[in-house]
């Protein structure tokens, strides 16, 4: 959806928008929507920028990443942002070199261009934003054996459990008993003389 901003309204411009199915194109986005996003809000004038304020509610669906089972997670978004013309900000930065250190409101800060706010793009970012870099089924999901794939959740396969591989060199040790050679003469370790 695109918000026009030619002609713009002098008390602002409210708006609302429920997604059609497959209407909204995740692009290169690896997110799968399960309910149709419904965005709404309000856009007012602030000089040459624009402040766009609302509010952004769908359910996605994301694999658990322990055991792959898929999450259903609800997303209820408040946004406030400012647009500002982007040839303003190119200009704003032409010259400059190296690295540009931004500030806190440069975080909420986006472009437009052609008189336009892109509502798509938005929506996208803002879902992005929410999902949880580790996303659970559950706190205590015990995932999947590594080796033959079994949901431990579900079933209990026969595998050994895994050996961490730097300790391998180390699993033989303490369980077998100590060779005859090792044993002092007579077959019973001796007690050293406590020297005076």
């Amino acid at each position: 959806m695109i918000l026009s901003l030619v002609r713009f309204p002098p008390d602002g411009l409210v708006f609302e928008h429920l997604y059609r199915p497959g209407e909204l194109d995740p692009g290169s986005s690896d997110l799968v929507l399960t309910t149709d996003p419904v965005v709404k809000g309000r856009v007012d004038r602030v000089g040459p920028n624009f402040r766009l304020r609302g509010s952004l509610q769908c359910t996605i669906e994301r694999p658990c990443d322990r055991c792959l089972a898929e999450v259903s997670l609800p997303l209820n978004i408040d946004f406030d942002l400012l647009y500002a013309p982007a040839e303003d900000l190119a200009r704003d930065f032409q010259g400059r070199t190296g690295e540009v250190e931004l500030g806190e409101q440069d975080l909420d800060l986006a472009t437009f261009q052609h008189d336009q706010i892109d509502l798509d793009a938005l929506v996208i970012e803002q879902v992005e934003l929410q999902v949880p870099i580790r996303l659970l089924c559950r706190e205590e999901c015990r995932g999947l054996c590594p080796q033959c794939g079994a949901d431990w959740n579900t079933e209990q396969c026969s595998c050994p459990p895994p050996i961490d591989p730097r300790w391998e060199s180390l699993a033989g040790l303490g369980t077998a008993p100590p060779a005859e050679t090792d044993l002092p003469e007579g077959g019973r370790h001796r007690k050293g003389k406590r020297q005076a």
